[in-house]
Order: C-alpha cells, then sequence, then structure tokens
C-alpha cells in the first residue's frame, strides 16, 4: 500500500508540475515573428543552373566585347561567351566587398595574362542596391577592370535566394547552353592563388573543395525580437507624441502578405483608421545587422509614420534621431499605390546608403499590402 501511494503522489506531483509549466509557456510572450512570402527562386547551390535572370547590360561597349555580348540593353547570364564565369554579388558600401576589390582586381589580371584561361574565363561584377552612378564611383575609386553591372532593385539578388550577404562569388561554369554552379564563397575570399588554382580545376571538370557553403537566405529568418504587445506599444507611444489617442489596434490576418495591424485613433475628438506593417529585410553586407522597422499609412495609401525597430549605419551602430528622422521625412508622403522610388542622393542617411535602400525596399511590400487591404474592403 505504500509503494501505491507513492506512486500515486508522484503522479500527482508530476500533474501539478505538467499544469504549472504549462501555464507558464502559454503565458510567456510570443516573439512577433516576420513571415516572407515564398520566393519564387530558391538559395542557389553548387550544381545548380544559375536562374535565367533578365539583367541590364554594361554601358562601355569595351566590357559588352568582353563578356560575347550583343548592344542590347539587357541579357542574360547565358549569353555570355565563356567556358568559366565568375560572378561577383557586391555592394560599393559592403567593407568586406571595399577590401576584396584589390583581390579581384589581381585575379582579373592573372587570368588576362594566362594564355590557357584569358579567353575561357570572364569575370562579372553585380552591384547589389547600387546604381550605374554608384559603380562607376567604385570602379573609379577601386580601379575595377572587368564588368560592373548595377542590381538596384534587388532582383537579380533575390533571384539566387537572396544569400546572407555579400561579397557573394560563384564560378559556374558552361555546360551546354547554360552556366552550372560549381563554387560558392560568402565572405571574403583569402587567397587569389588558391582560389585560381580552383577555376584551373573547374575549367578541365577535375574536382575542388567546396568554399564557405553554410550560408543561408535572409528569407529564412526574419527575427524583429520584438514581441506583439511591445510593437504595439511602440505604435501608440510614437502616435502619442504626435497628439494622436490609441483606441484599439488589431492585428488582421490577410493572405500572403506580412502582418499587419488597424490602428483606431481619435484627433481632435474624431476618430479615424490608420494601418501599420512590419518592415523586415535582409543584410547586404556580410558583416551588417537585419533591419526592422514599422511603417504606417493611410486608408489611401499615404506613408504616415516611421517607427525604427532596429535599423543600424556603419559600425553597426544605431541610428540617431536625426537619422530617424532624415529617413522619416523621405517616406512620409510616399504613396503605396505608386511606384517608390529610391534617391541615394536625397534619401541616404549618411553612413547608411544600404540600410536606407533597403527601408525603400521594404517599403515597397506596402504594395501588396494596401492591395490586400482594399480586396478585404479595410482601405478605400
Amino acid at each position: 500500500m505504500r509503494r501505491l501511494s507513492l506512486k500515486w503522489h508522484s503522479m500527482a506531483f508530476y500533474s501539478i508540475l505538467l499544469s504549472v509549466v504549462t501555464v507558464f509557456v502559454l503565458n510567456v510572450p510570443q516573439a512577433f515573428t516576420y513571415a516572407r512570402e515564398k520566393k519564387a527562386f530558391p538559395l542557389i547551390r553548387v550544381g545548380d543552373n544559375f536562374p535565367d535572370l533578365e539583367l541590364v547590360s554594361p554601358r562601355e561597349k569595351k566590357y559588352r566585347d568582353y563578356l560575347g555580348l550583343p548592344d542590347k540593353e539587357v541579357f542574360r547570364l547565358n549569353d555570355i561567351k565563356a567556358e568559366v564565369l565568375i560572378v561577383e554579388f557586391l555592394n560599393k558600401y559592403c567593407y568586406h566587398c571595399q577590401q576584396q576589390a584589390y583581390l579581384m582586381n589581381r585575379l582579373y589580371k592573372e587570368i588576362k595574362k594566362d594564355p590557357e584561361l584569358k579567353d575561357r574565363v570572364k569575370m562579372l561584377g553585380i552591384g547589389v542596391g547600387n546604381n550605374w552612378i554608384q559603380l562607376v564611383n567604385f570602379r573609379r575609386e577601386k580601379r575595377i577592370p572587368f564588368p560592373l553591372i548595377p542590381d538596384q532593385d534587388f532582383l537579380a539578388f533575390e533571384g539566387i535566394g537572396y544569400p546572407g550577404g555579400t561579397p557573394f562569388t560563384l564560378i559556374t561554369k558552361k555546360e551546354g547552353d547554360v552556366f552550372v554552379v560549381k563554387d560558392t564563397h560568402l565572405g571574403m575570399i583569402e587567397d587569389r592563388m588558391v582560389y585560381l588554382e580552383k577555376v584551373r580545376k573547374i575549367l578541365t571538370n577535375a574536382e575542388v573543395a567546396s568554399s564557405k557553403t553554410t550560408y543561408k537566405s535572409a528569407y529564412e529568418s526574419l527575427d524583429p525580437g520584438i514581441t506583439e504587445e511591445e510593437l504595439k506599444a511602440m505604435i501608440i507611444e510614437r502616435l502619442k507624441g504626435r497628439g494622436l489617442t490609441t483606441q484599439e489596434i488589431t492585428p488582421l490576418s490577410l493572405k500572403e502578405v506580412p502582418r499587419v495591424f488597424m490602428i483606431k485613433f481619435k484627433k481632435e475628438g474624431n476618430l479615424d483608421v490608420w494601418f501599420a506593417a512590419l518592415g523586415s529585410e535582409g543584410k547586404v553586407c556580410d558583416v551588417c545587422h537585419d533591419i526592422h522597422f514599422i511603417y504606417v499609412f493611410d486608408r489611401q495609401g499615404v506613408v504616415q509614420d516611421f517607427i525604427p525597430i532596429h535599423v543600424t549605419k556603419f559600425g553597426n551602430k544605431p541610428f540617431e534621431e536625426a537619422d530617424v528622422e532624415k529617413t522619416r521625412k523621405a517616406l512620409v508622403g510616399k504613396n503605396l499605390t505608386k511606384p517608390i522610388q529610391y534617391n541615394p542622393d536625397t534619401d541616404a542617411v549618411s553612413a547608411a546608403s544600404m540600410t536606407s535602400a533597403l527601408i525603400f525596399k521594404g517599403l515597397k511590400q506596402g504594395t501588396r499590402i494596401f492591395e490586400a487591404l482594399k480586396k478585404e474592403g479595410y482601405t478605400q
């Protein structure tokens, strides 16, 4: 009887303990996660065909001739006349891309002076989030001898699955009519001669050891590290500072778009409705951080406010208030129903050009959100 009694007490104890733990877990604030919609292109890996993306042709004829391209405004990677093609995804403001420029220049020269390589191996740089002017300046600063083309709207970078940073360098080999990825490398290449030897092996179909392949897509986990209640509190506090009294903030369930909230507030006694969405974008530089922010817009799709959660500039330093205000000024008044263009000359925060570009990129998600709200009858 005593043994049964002990067993019963043990079972009762663990039952009570399980109940306590369950209640505790269910009441712990849950992180507000950002669910990005599935992308059309998976993260590129060794063995994959390079995606059939439409790219902007080099402006200078000498670079089109180097790649064997016709005099057209756009091209596809498979149009390039080469047996092996080295593709470097870079950004003018990425510290490691700036450091790697010297190595890539030397690599180009090594290939050019080698009679076995010069007509068979080509190089191409793609400036993620950069425009033509930025790349021209980058070429002059770093004396880059091979073609650079812009990917201002991140379409090419998204097309390869948006790996977690630049520089991201691929060695591809023409097999039939397509370039197949033979090697990928995230971050700086440490030894150009070792890398060149890898190129030689790929050219002759010899096996090569893989470079850094532990990279992930930025879309796999964009976590702002904030709970839903904390997010609501940030919105309420910001609107309060503008003299607006929040009555209610309600999360809305919309298909295939990031989470959005409906805000009911009073201004001078009148009730009105705005919406708030979380903007989350993956980093471009391999040593930078992802960015997270809130943007608020009205029922006509006009942006009314910008609230930073985690936005940084050079050295991963948080935005100062002046930086926030500059960004806010650049965004407020933009209409989500119209094309939103980023102008680095006027919109960029000093020492935060990449972050500014990513904020505008994130804001473009608002177009899809607004259309979903309109479809559900929330907007005009």
